[in-house]
């Protein structure tokens, strides 16, 4: 089983297992892929401790989810919360389960999507970007991260990010397609989506401009499974 370590929040959590099983080639409900889901909202949030230094850690609780994931017969584990892999290595290092990276994902994806060489728009939460989870990594791949402005992210992604997180996506939407058109103005051919609240803004109407990690996760998830599936076939265990 795929265990997914979610809560953070759970309209994300939904979105990635909705995608997930959307992305799935099944002929038949037992064709899908089996998951294990811990969708814990009481995580301390990620964002004090990145941004301010203040605050709980949300380590702890994290790996206590991983835990849980363990002991109930998870094989590997899927984050689909891009702050929390700012704790990626700690909790990597508590689990033999492997834990898939969602920066590992999209760039997988960029590759797949054939994505030129190009400057691309990335649009996150300021501890997302404050983390560098992408910037030093997408630059190495030939793809230098244009960010939004100070002033785009406040009037802008953040509160599209805090809607989404209210249940109220459809007003979500004319910011972050706002923000969006900022960084195609500056320059960026594509626009990756490194908030997994960002994708549910534009649930009604993607915008073909954008990347969404949260599907490049999904997608990482059913190549995790495929590959252990034409291992047990040929008996490699």
């Amino acid at each position: 089983m795929i265990g997914v370590l979610g809560g953070m929040g759970p309209a994300a959590t939904l979105d990635f297992m909705a995608k997930l099983v959307r992305l799935t080639p099944a002929e038949r409900e037992q064709d899908h892929l089996p998951l294990l889901v811990v969708s814990d909202p009481r995580v301390p949030d990620r964002v004090g401790p990145i941004l301010r230094g203040e605050g709980e850690s949300p380590l702890a609780a994290m790996q206590a989810g991983v835990r849980r994931l363990e002991r109930a017969g998870a094989l590997c584990v899927a984050i689909p919360c891009h702050t929390a892999h700012a704790w990626y290595e700690p909790l990597a290092a508590a689990t033999p389960l492997p834990i898939l990276h969602i920066v590992d994902a999209t760039l997988a994806e960029l590759e797949r999507l054939a994505v030129p060489r190009r400057p691309l728009g990335l649009l996150a939460t300021a501890a997302t970007l404050r983390a560098g989870l992408y910037q030093e990594r997408l630059a190495a791949a030939g793809h230098p991260a244009l960010l939004p402005s100070d002033e785009v992210m406040a009037a802008a992604v953040l509160p599209a990010i805090a809607l989404v997180k209210r249940a109220r996506a459809a007003e979500a939407a004319p910011l972050l397609q706002r923000a969006v058109e900022h960084l195609r103005t500056a320059g960026a051919d594509r626009v990756l989506l490194a908030c997994t609240e960002l994708p549910l803004a534009l649930a009604a109407a993607p915008h073909p401009a954008c990347i969404d990690a949260t599907e490049a996760l999904a997608r990482s998830c059913l190549a995790w499974w495929q590959r252990q599936a034409s291992r047990a076939s040929r008996g490699d265990g």
